[in-house]
């Protein structure tokens, strides 16, 4: 049987949904973005997302109860690759004269410094994460 809220919630745009493994809980765990504070848990992926819908549709019921408005779907933000930086004089004016003496502009060598930095910080999570089980069967 769908209720009103049922019917209001497949009208508005999609709710979007992460899944991932709880070691805590041995469980898939499904959260929704828009609700927070629900979740779903299952024995796998599409069992937690499951149960994330049932959880977001009583969330939804409730909203409506209490005439509230339902949360605005989120949407995949666009990047203009631009944005605006503060920072010290002393630090401009290090990076600019490091700029002059490889012979490059400002930008290129700010993109270069934070391009290098995200690698490294990438480099040393994978270094530091925990090594994936691997199952061997004897055939």
């Amino acid at each position: 049987m769908k209720t009103n809220a049922t019917e209001k919630f497949m009208t508005i745009p999609n709710y979007g949904f992460r899944i991932a493994w709880s070691e805590e809980d041995h469980s898939f765990v499904a959260t929704c973005a828009e609700l927070e504070g629900l979740s779903g848990l299952g024995d796998s992926p599409e069992r937690a997302l499951a149960e994330i819908k049932v959880a977001v549709e009583l969330a939804l019921e409730e909203y409506a109860a209490q005439g509230k408005p339902f949360p605005q779907a989120r949407q995949i933000p666009e990047y203009s690759g631009q944005f605006r930086l503060r920072i010290p004089k002393t630090l401009h004016a290090m990076l600019a004269a490091r700029a002059d003496a490889e012979g490059v502009s400002l930008n290129t060598l700010v993109q270069s410094c934070l391009a290098y930095s995200l690698g490294d910080i990438e480099a040393r999570a994978r270094v530091s994460a925990p090594p994936k089980k691997v199952s061997m069967r004897a055939g």
